[in-house]
């Protein structure tokens, strides 16, 4: 943590809808819920949100409640919270954003994809070329299911051949069936594809470039080893910090690094932001996921900080820089 916790620490739940139900191997997401963290010290307020999201690795809801009334926070939700909200106070007696306190050197435009979430092939094609259109040079689709190729192929009709393909998997496939479904995905020209398998073990023939998504929370190294790029959800790792300290290594090993939201509040999604704005000071990298704002129904706060012809410009307002 990067100082004791100030006198004042409040706690306000919250529970925000999606627009439309959002579909993956792993299940379908209606809503997220978890805690906005207000820290006070004097006129200042730094925020902070844990989103809980137990099926990709936070703990729960009542478990968040718990640890965030613990002087130093031990689950992953609780302890990004807590972190960010006193990372955001310390940027702001700074003077600072939150993305040159974390790194002097960061790039305050960053890249962004654009997950697409669209349920028939007829809407995957306009939210495609809709995202083409505002300007994303990458988009992202959810793959594992029986209609892969169809999907992704109505997807590069609608893009067109310039934008930057990348697939999920969300661990669905065994090797023998990730090497045959990645060979028939690849002329496609795809970007990559995140965690085809769960342990990523025989993939060194694979056509694409894997990245590592689930397996970074679980084993490091194997995802260095297997991998050629691997993807940071802060959320998940227990803060900003914990996440650069990966994408340090991750880059020193050469591989890539993707920071990406868990389709997060505002708050967590500015952290991510000024995140990936850090990583950026080390060399260029993957577009970052931070285009999920726009599957909420509602949200914790305005989204300055979504994306503009597909960039995500990080303000020089100190803090987080939200209103």
């Amino acid at each position: 943590m990067p100082r004791e916790l100030p006198p004042v620490l409040e706690l306000r739940p919250y529970r925000l809808r999606l627009r439309e139900p959002l579909r993956s191997s792993l299940g379908v997401v209606e809503f997220r819920q978890g805690f906005l963290v207000l820290a006070r010290d004097g006129d200042l307020i730094g925020r902070g949100e844990a989103c809980i999201v137990p099926e990709l690795g936070t703990e729960s809801f009542d478990e968040c409640a718990l640890e965030l009334r613990r002087p130093q926070p031990r689950t992953p939700a609780a302890r990004h919270a807590v972190e960010q909200a006193l990372l955001d106070l310390q940027a702001q007696r700074a003077g600072l954003p939150l993305a040159r306190l974390l790194e002097p050197l960061a790039v305050l435009e960053v890249p962004a994809s654009a997950l697409l979430g669209a349920r028939s092939n007829s809407e995957l094609a306009r939210e495609a070329s809709r995202a083409a259109g505002e300007g994303f040079g990458t988009v992202k689709l959810k793959v594992g299911f029986a209609d892969d190729f169809a999907r992704a192929a109505v997807v590069r009709d609608a893009a067109g051949p310039l934008l930057k393909l990348r697939l999920d998997a969300n661990g669905a496939w065994n090797a023998g069936e990730a090497l045959r479904r990645l060979q028939e995905l690849a002329p496609l020209k795809v970007e990559l594809c995140e965690q085809p398998t769960s342990d990523l073990l025989g993939l060194a023939d694979a056509p694409v470039v894997i990245a590592a998504d689930e397996l970074v929370l679980t084993d490091f190294e194997a995802a260095l080893l297997h991998a050629q790029v691997v993807v940071l959800k802060p959320m998940l790792l227990g803060g900003l910090l914990p996440a650069l300290r990966l994408a340090r290594r991750a880059v020193a090993a050469g591989r890539g690094v993707i920071v990406t939201t868990s389709i997060d509040g505002a708050i967590a999604r500015a952290g991510a932001a000024h995140l990936a704005a850090a990583v950026l000071a080390l060399g260029p990298q993957p577009a970052a996921g931070l285009a999920t704002g726009r599957f909420l129904a509602e949200d914790l706060c305005e989204d300055t900080l979504a994306p503009r012809a597909g960039v995500v410009r990080i303000p020089l307002a100190p803090g987080l820089g939200l209103p």
